[in-house]
C-alpha cells in the first residue's frame, strides 16, 4: 500500500519559531531569502531583526545598470540588476543609502543638479528638493545625520561664477535647499558631525567649527603642530585627513601611504579633541578608542562598536581604496596591519547593509 504524501505548510510554524531561526541568521543575504518565503514569514522577521553584519565593499560594474557588492568576511560578490542605475552617478554611501546624482537621468535637468537617497537592497528612493542654487556639487561632507532625530544631506559646492567654496545642505522632509557661506576661497577639506561642520584650512592647518543651522563659528583649533607642513599639501588632506565622532570625542584621524619597494607603508595618527575648559581647544594624541573600530574610504570615515558586529576587531581602521583593490586593517594601538583579501574591482566605498527605511520628518 503506497504511503500518503503529506505536504507541509510552512506558513503555519509558530511565530516565535520563526523569530528564534531569523536571528539564528548571521548574513542578510540569507535573512532576505527567508523573508521571501512567504507572507507570514515576512510579517514575523521584520527589518529591525536584521544581522549586523560587517560592512560590504560598494564597487564599481562594467555595465551602468549593475551594481556589485563585497562582503569581506564570507568572500562573496553580490550583483544587483536595476535599470533605474543608468544614469545614475553614486557619490557616497551613510546609514544603508547611496547618495546619488540623478543629473545624467534627467535631460530636463540642463544646468541644474538632482538627487536622491537610495537604499539598493530594499530599492527604497527618496527624492531630494530640486538644486535651485548657482552652486556646483564638488563633495559630500558627511553623514544624513544631523541632529537628534533629524537627518540632513550636506555637500560641498563651488560657487558657478566665482572661486568660492560654500555649503548647501537639506533636512529630509523639507523642500529646499539652504547655502551658508564660508568665507573662506582657499582649498579645505570639511566633515559634518551632527549640526556641526569641521573645516580644515589646507594653508594653516588650523580647523574652523562651524554650526551648520546657524552659520555660527563655534570655536577654531590650531594645528597638530607636528603635521603641520604635510597638512599644508593638497593631496595629503585631499584623501587621507579624517573627523568622526566616537563614544562622544570628536576625533581627527590622519592617515597617508608612503610608497616603499613596490608597496605602500600606511602611516596614521589619531588625535581627540580637548576643549580645554577655558583654555583654547586642542588636539590630543590617543591610541585608544575602547570598544570601536573606524572604517575609511575617499569619502570619509565612521566607526562601529566592535561587539555587535562579528569579525570586527576592535581599536583597528579599516581602509579601503588605499591600495587600488586592497583593504588593510591597522591596529591603532602597535600600528600593525594586515591586509584582507578584496577581488580586483574599483572600490567606491563601504556600504553598511540595512534593509530598514530612513524616516522623513
Amino acid at each position: 500500500m503506497a504511503k500518503k504524501h503529506f505536504e507541509r505548510d510552512w506558513s503555519t510554524l509558530a511565530p516565535e519559531l520563526l523569530n528564534v531561526i531569523a536571528k539564528s541568521l548571521s548574513e542578510i543575504s540569507d535573512f532576505v531569502r527567508f523573508r521571501a518565503v512567504c507572507k507570514t514569514w515576512r510579517f514575523s522577521t521584520p527589518t529591525t531583526d536584521l544581522p549586523p553584519e560587517f560592512p560590504w565593499i560598494l564597487g564599481t560594474h562594467n555595465s551602468e545598470q549593475h551594481r556589485l557588492f563585497y562582503s569581506v568576511t564570507t568572500r562573496k560578490i553580490y550583483t544587483i540588476l536595476d535599470p533605474k542605475y543608468l544614469g545614475k552617478r553614486f557619490l557616497s554611501s551613510s546609514q544603508g543609502y547611496i547618495l546619488c546624482d540623478l543629473t545624467d537621468q534627467d535631460p530636463s535637468c540642463h544646468n541644474a543638479d538632482k538627487f536622491s537617497l537610495l537604499n539598493p537592497l530594499n530599492n527604497h528612493e527618496i527624492l531630494l528638493p530640486a538644486w535651485d542654487l548657482d552652486l556646483y556639487y564638488h563633495a559630500s561632507i558627511g553623514a544624513w545625520q544631523g541632529k537628534i532625530g533629524e537627518n540632513v544631506v550636506c555637500c560641498k559646492c563651488l560657487e558657478r561664477r566665482g572661486h568660492n567654496y560654500k555649503l548647501a545642505f537639506c533636512c529630509l522632509g523639507q523642500d529646499k535647499w539652504c547655502e551658508r557661506d564660508l568665507d573662506y576661497d582657499g582649498y579645505f577639506r570639511c566633515f559634518l558631525l551632527k549640526s556641526l561642520v569641521f573645516m580644515v584650512e589646507a594653508g594653516t592647518g588650523v580647523t574652523k567649527v562651524i554650526d551648520l543651522f546657524t552659520g555660527t563659528l563655534a570655536y577654531v583649533i590650531p594645528p597638530v603642530e607636528k603635521y603641520m607642513q604635510s597638512m599644508a599639501r593638497k593631496h595629503f588632506l585631499e584623501k587621507f585627513y579624517y573627523h568622526v565622532e566616537v563614544s562622544g570625542d570628536n576625533l581627527l584621524v590622519i592617515l597617508r601611504c608612503v610608497p616603499s619597494d613596490g608597496y605602500s607603508d600606511v602611516w596614521f595618527d589619531v588625535y581627540k579633541l580637548d576643549l580645554g575648559g577655558s583654555n583654547s581647544p586642542c588636539w590630543v594624541k590617543v591610541n585608544n578608542i575602547g570598544n570601536q573600530a573606524l572604517f575609511i574610504d575617499k569619502h570619509g570615515c565612521f566607526p562601529l562598536e566592535a561587539g555587535d558586529f562579528a569579525n570586527v576587531k576592535a581599536n583597528c581602521i579599516y581602509c579601503a581604496d588605499f591600495f587600488d583593490s586592497e583593504i588593510v586593517m591597522i591596529d591603532i594601538e602597535t600600528g600593525d596591519g594586515e591586509f584582507l583579501e578584496c577581488p580586483s574591482i574599483k572600490i567606491e566605498c563601504w556600504f553598511v547593509p540595512n534593509l530598514q527605511r530612513l524616516q522623513v520628518q
